[in-house]
């Protein structure tokens, strides 16, 4: 299964990659769901029209959204710590292209940008409203998010392998109440989601 995300430079208006951008979070949680029987999915990023290259190119399988190449390269799954900013007015050429490997920081960008938004309505949220505006993302201030996803999911009975949603702020809340008082994960993720 190939599912397209195009952004022009210069050309795609905020508009236009905000809802190709929900289409494609919405593709890739309805490929998760399902589990079933093709075990991996690709995901492009393409800079022209018609889905031509050049283009970023994920592969991704159906159980928790895992990426496990990107551009033909196989990446070990982590994360920059701390996580860095991301520029989202430069998105069309924020990634490499064709069979290059990316860097730590341009692996974890994208990552949070369609693992983790695809995952957490929250951090889709984020990117939605940032994109719209050109904004410049802390990735950091998420990472208590991103840490609190299995133990979130868990608690609201979300099956971690094929999630039938993504999370939401109530269910981080949910998770944030069992930690003690004063923990700074039960902080950030209150600040964020707007705890009671």
């Amino acid at each position: 299964m190939t599912m397209n995300w195009t952004v022009i430079a210069g050309i795609s208006n905020p508009m236009d990659k905000i809802v190709g951008y929900q289409g494609l979070l919405a593709a890739m949680r309805a490929f998760v769901s399902v589990g079933g029987n093709v075990p991996n999915g690709t995901i492009q990023i393409n800079q022209t029209a018609g889905n031509e290259p050049p283009r970023t190119t994920l592969q991704m399988t159906n159980n928790n959204f895992t990426v496990v190449q990107v551009n033909s390269n196989v990446i070990n799954y982590n994360y920059s710590d701390p996580a860095p900013t991301f520029a989202t007015a430069g998105i069309a050429a924020a990634f490499p292209v064709g069979n290059v490997n990316p860097t730590q920081d341009q692996k974890t960008r994208l990552l949070y940008l369609l693992v983790e938004a695809a995952r957490s309505k929250v951090i889709e949220d984020a990117f939605v409203t940032a994109i719209t505006t050109g904004a410049v993302v802390n990735l950091s201030t998420y990472s208590p998010l991103v840490k609190a996803y299995a133990h979130t999911c868990n608690l609201v009975h979300i099956t971690v392998a094929h999630p039938e949603r993504p999370l939401a702020a109530a269910d981080y809340c949910a998770y944030a109440a069992t930690l003690p008082e004063g923990t700074p994960d039960k902080e950030a993720i209150n600040s964020l989601c707007g705890c009671p």
